[in-house]
């Protein structure tokens, strides 16, 4: 396998340890995502991967290689640092059109990713001038240019409007369908609903969970399915027959149940064979509030 691999990684400041033995994989055609507060060790972990740290222990591979000893590698992965720090006294295209020539990228791939940051208009003006969301748009421009097999993203949604958003979310969709492997550090939980495959939580340097968004919610709120209908009483009266329904919160036409086991298809059965007229049927996946209980979780192990 190829893409991104980090195997027992660490890394101290003095007596405090940023990474305490990661291991982290990032598949061909998948989003892989880093979660964790503040101090959790994420942007260590890029910063490492990008040999931008030397770590104290471990290995990095990118699509097979060492980083720290094949520079070359880098020719292929985009990189979008956290606060981007680009050359004030270049234009945003003098910027764009010197990686494109160091990554032998045609110099008309140049108008396409300023299309699609939504940068052309301003393209010529120096970065010095530029808002912080306008650093951040070619910044990501950078990244994406080149058609990148590796694309590494430390928040890559700071500073950015709701349009750039959908954009990059609709171009990441793009990249994973070709195979692209697609690292993210984010704090933006409804990104990593939609896009993200695999997560893994960091908490003090060390790996916390591990699985997909799904899991994650699992894990740290239980089974709580929401349940859809204006069938309120039939509704009710199955509840009260299931040994395994916990808890029942009602608002309006909306019923947020918790069960105790995943025993999802095993309930949606039983609400149609006794009528229950449903219209809506599905996992309640509440990631801020998983994000949080997890967070709780970490600090009290």
């Amino acid at each position: 396998m190829e893409g991104v691999e980090v195997i027992e990684l660490k890394k101290s400041y003095g007596r405090r340890k940023a990474l305490a033995g990661i291991s982290l994989r990032a598949k061909p055609g998948k989003v892989t995502v880093i979660l964790g507060p503040n101090g959790a060790g994420k942007t260590t972990l890029i910063r490492s991967l990008m040999t931008l740290i030397f770590p104290d222990s471990g290995q990095v591979r990118i699509l097979g290689r060492d980083p720290f000893r094949h520079k070359e590698v880098f020719n292929r992965v985009g990189y979008v640092q956290e606060l981007p720090n680009l050359p004030p006294f270049m234009s945003g295209r003098e910027l764009l059109e010197f990686s494109a020539r160091i990554k032998g990228v045609p110099r008309e791939e140049v108008d396409h990713v300023l299309e699609l940051v939504d940068m052309r208009e301003n393209a010529n003006r120096k970065i010095a001038k530029y808002s912080k969301g306008m650093t951040q748009r070619i910044a990501l421009a950078e990244a994406l240019l080149g058609e990148p097999d590796v694309l590494v993203m430390d928040e890559p949604n700071v500073g950015t409007d709701p349009v750039l958003n959908l954009r990059l979310r609709q171009e990441l969709e793009k990249r994973k369908r070709e195979g692209t492997s697609i690292l993210i550090s984010t704090h933006e939980l409804e990104e990593v609903k939609r896009l993200g495959d695999e997560v893994y939580f960091l908490f003090n340097g060390k790996l916390f969970f591990k699985g997909t968004v799904e899991e994650l919610v699992l894990r740290f709120l239980g089974v709580r399915v929401v349940v859809e209908t204006c069938d309120r009483e039939s509704l009710l009266g199955v509840l009260k027959r299931l040994d395994y329904v916990m808890e029942v919160k009602e608002s309006g036409n909306r019923f947020l149940i918790r069960l105790s086991s995943d025993k999802r298809e095993e309930f949606l059965r039983e609400l149609v064979l006794n009528e229950v007229r449903v219209r809506g049927f599905f996992l309640d996946q509440s990631l801020e509030e998983a994000y949080e209980a997890a967070v709780r979780e970490a600090v009290r192990a």
